[in-house]
């Protein structure tokens, strides 16, 4: 059974779902549905300064889909590292990034890459040293893997999501102020991950 922090009435349901309860699987979409459709919102807003509705309930509807195909197959992934409600929001952010992505190369939300559109949060002139900790960060790709899952979550959305403080704090259920050193907490942990045996 997958632990979930601190509800054992969100574990049940969860059990239920993953057991193939129908009804259980309609409350589940109830509870989740504004929490997933804010973060699909948000991203969209990120990326293009505007929120499609259509699109937006497409998404939303994509999230459920694929939680729900093969016998909650994508649900039964949950490892329980995370609330759930986190876990929701961050697949529903990758999935609407990638939405976009898939869009764009249509010629949809015109060309050129995510970069170039307001995902990057909108300080027009990146400073040079947030970028240089994107590349650094981009180079340790496998090292993400063994942060905590809110660091990891931090990072991605600041540093390759371009969201703000305020954003993150709505999405993780931090507080604004305690963002910046867990940022700090998680790229400490990186670089020491990162250094080789002679290093140390």
């Amino acid at each position: 059974m997958v632990p979930i922090r601190g509800d054992t009435a969100e574990e049940a349901l969860y059990q239920r779902c993953i057991q193939g309860d129908s009804s259980a699987w309609s409350e589940f979409v109830r509870r989740y549905r504004k929490e997933v459709e804010d973060a699909v919102r948000l991203t969209f807003h990120r990326c293009l300064g505007r929120v499609p509705l259509d699109d937006v309930d497409n998404v939303t509807q994509e999230v459920y889909a694929r939680l729900y195909d093969q016998g909650c197959r994508r649900l039964r992934s949950y490892q329980g590292r995370c609330p759930l409600s986190l876990w929701l929001k961050t697949m529903a952010i990758r999935m609407t990034l990638n939405y976009v992505t898939s869009e764009k190369r249509r010629g949809r939300f015109g060309f050129g890459s995510l970069e170039k559109l307001m995902l990057a949060d909108p300080r027009v002139e990146e400073d040079p040293e947030l970028a240089q900790e994107r590349r650094d960060l981009s180079r340790m790709g496998d090292l993400l893997g063994r942060l905590e899952p809110l660091e990891r979550a931090a990072l991605k959305m600041f540093y390759f999501d371009g969201m703000t403080y305020r954003q993150m704090s709505s999405l993780l259920g931090i507080p604004v102020q305690t963002l910046g050193s867990m940022l700090s907490r998680a790229r400490v942990k990186l670089r020491t991950l990162g250094r080789s045996p002679e290093e140390t």
